[in-house]
């Protein structure tokens, strides 16, 4: 079985964008009673397990794959985005930096495996 390097990273960066994810839902949100951080970590925990599922459904090659790695990675990309902007900034460098680009590395993916496609049909 041929082991791909995406789907693992993407496994391993979603599980750890989640854990963060969590903690600022579970700390931050529900034992402070802060709105903010209950929302971006509910919306984070969100993206980091679709993420995850992402990699599973890669790795198993699902029918479906394209369409949910598409939506992760967008979901991704903007997710990271508005929780690394100012004046709360629930994101830290690394973590929007590695949310980003995981998305772009799943669109890419995606968008590869089209061309392929396309160039096989017009054969």
């Amino acid at each position: 079985m041929e082991v791909s390097v995406l789907p693992l990273t993407t496994a391993v960066i979603g599980f750890l964008l989640g854990l963060g994810g969590l903690r600022e839902l579970l700390v931050d949100g529900i034992w402070y009673g802060q709105l903010q951080p209950l929302l971006i970590g509910a919306a984070g925990a969100l993206v980091s397990s679709l993420l995850v599922l992402a990699a599973v459904a890669i790795w198993l090659r699902w029918s479906r794959w394209p369409r949910l790695a598409s939506l992760a990675g967008a979901l991704s990309i903007v997710f990271h985005i508005y929780a690394a902007m100012q004046p709360q900034r629930n994101v830290g460098l690394l973590a929007m930096t590695l949310g980003v680009g995981i998305g772009v590395a799943l669109l890419a993916h995606v968008g590869r495996r089209r061309e392929v496609a396309v160039r096989l049909v017009e054969r």
